[in-house]
């Protein structure tokens, strides 16, 4: 009996540090003052959607931890009397039984909570664009994907997905960015967002740009094809003081980087801060943000964290950006 009580303790505890102690959001902290204009009228706007049926289901997610704190109270109250007194302890069973049936209720009513939640997030993303939708598995390639965007020199073991936005750019390319984590075979190597945008023409070279703190060692920034690769300095000084592009393709390197591509980009970095990567080869660009996770379902504290939103607001539009000015200088590109 000892033995149930104690792993029914130890269940209750893991929960509560999953799901209320552990709501895992962005660490990233973005300065809400320096976001546009247009992302606090799209926040607005969201703002008036109707949300009745996750604010219903976060109120019960609150009542059953409320019951499943007293339930577990109780049972520590009535084990610690009977144990003291040297009564039956099947007097702890009360509260027990009434701990395990408020545990499942709650763990039922989360899973609607989280469908619910990954429906609201579509909402949002369908503002920044109707074009693009969010949904909570990988797509397909995704893994091989991030292994020839070759960003780093670690060696991949495992990819968790989190979330995914996918859908079309205004061009029609394929458009993908979703939260990961990669792991090596002993460290965690990336946490943040990874996007692929499949476009319709070949790039004919491999050109990467990493902001300059991500710059560990050489052989780090260049990764794993760090052999084939030169720094390329830019003929933009406000540019090259906080990003670095390594190129097996100096000519072909200054044609995706045109000089507004390269005041965009640092002007980016320089309002946000945000640590990222950038990769043009063949029919792909590849990107990663450092940022830790964007939409982490959490019923405590306020429902949707706008800061979180703001992040994924200024990189949805900031890759999208980024395509739209590649794909203006296409022309310049061989088959």
């Amino acid at each position: 009996m000892i033995f149930l009580e104690i792993l029914v303790v130890v269940m209750v505890g893991f929960l509560v540090y999953k799901f209320i102690l552990m709501p895992n959001f962005s660490t990233k902290k973005v300065d809400i003052t320096q976001t546009p204009r247009e992302f606090e009228e799209l926040y607005n706007k969201f703002n008036e959607l109707d949300f009745l049926d996750i604010t219903i289901s976060k109120k019960r997610l609150m009542l059953f931890s409320i019951i499943g704190l007293i339930c577990f109270m109780a049972f520590l109250f009535t084990f610690i009397f009977t144990y003291l007194n040297s009564f039956n302890m099947a007097f702890a069973i009360i509260p027990l039984i009434a701990l395990a049936i408020t545990v499942i209720l709650f763990l039922l009513e989360f899973k609607k909570f989280k469908v619910k939640y990954s429906d609201v997030i579509k909402r949002f993303i369908q503002l920044i664009d109707p074009n693009l939708t969010y949904n909570n598995t990988s797509y397909v390639d995704e893994e091989n994907y991030y292994q020839t965007a070759c960003f780093d020199n670690l060696q991949l073991s495992s990819l968790t997905t989190k979330d995914t936005i996918s859908g079309v750019t205004k061009d029609n390319y394929k458009f993908y960015a979703s939260n990961i984590s990669a792991t090596s075979t002993d460290e965690n190597v990336f946490n943040g967002i990874f996007s692929t945008v499949i476009l319709d023409k070949t790039i004919p070279s491999y050109t990467k740009i990493n902001t300059e703190n991500l710059e560990y060692n050489t052989t780090y920034a260049l990764g794993t094809t760090n052999s084939l690769l030169k720094y390329i300095e830019m003929d933009n000084a406000d540019f090259n003081k906080v990003l670095h592009v390594y190129s097996n393709d100096r000519i072909n390197a200054t044609e995706i980087l045109t000089s507004d591509m390269l005041d965009y980009l640092a002007e980016f970095y320089n309002k946000y801060h945000v640590n990222f990567q950038l990769v043009f080869t063949g029919n792909y660009v590849y990107s990663r943000f450092y940022i830790n996770q964007l939409f982490t379902p959490s019923f405590i504290g306020n429902l949707f964290n706008k800061n979180n939103f703001a992040l994924c607001y200024i990189i949805i539009t900031f890759i999208l950006d980024v395509i739209d000015k590649l794909s203006n200088n296409m022309s310049n590109f061989e088959e």
